[in-house]
């Protein structure tokens, strides 16, 4: 588990709500890519939110809540002909290889989409989607290959694909 991780949607929470608290109405706090929000722009009816997908990446609206990914875009390397990357599974300390490159997560606290994210990828795509659909959290699911694929709510009639 990436507990750095897990303290950055803590972080973007108590941020939120000390904006809140200090007569904000409206905010975007983003904590290296996981985020959350408050209210709505001035004359606007969403927040457009970049999600990275393996070999593409999309824009969704955001109008409540919260966001976060969790992957091995960033955090990765090679050490000999072996491969690593920072997403424990933690039965075996050892890195959780399945064919996932990335779970984003929509939740009403970044706290909690970050817990949801990592947890859903350490599973891997049917057990992590199985507990996504058990708690009603909406996810996207994007695999090495490219492919991809929503749970729950997630907006795909939303969702604009952009090349990277």
């Amino acid at each position: 588990m990436d507990f750095g991780g897990i303290a950055k949607g803590m972080a973007v929470d108590a941020a939120l709500h000390l904006l809140q608290r200090e007569g904000i109405s409206y905010a975007l706090v983003n904590a290296g890519g996981d985020l959350a929000v408050l209210g709505l722009p001035p004359g606007e009816g969403q927040w457009p939110i970049a999600i990275p997908g393996h070999e593409e990446s999309w824009t969704i609206p955001l109008r409540a809540g919260a966001l976060a990914t969790s992957g091995i875009a960033r955090r990765h390397w090679q050490q000999g002909q072996t491969r690593y990357h920072h997403l424990l599974h933690p039965h075996t300390g050892l890195p959780a290889w399945n064919d996932l490159w990335s779970v984003t997560v929509a939740a009403d606290r970044c706290e909690q989409a970050e817990v949801a994210a990592k947890v859903a990828f350490i599973l891997g795509f049917e057990q992590g989607a199985a507990f996504l659909r058990a708690h009603r959290i909406a996810g996207l699911f994007v695999r090495e290959d490219g492919t991809w694929e929503a749970i729950e709510s997630w907006p795909i009639a939303l969702m604009k694909g952009e090349e990277q």
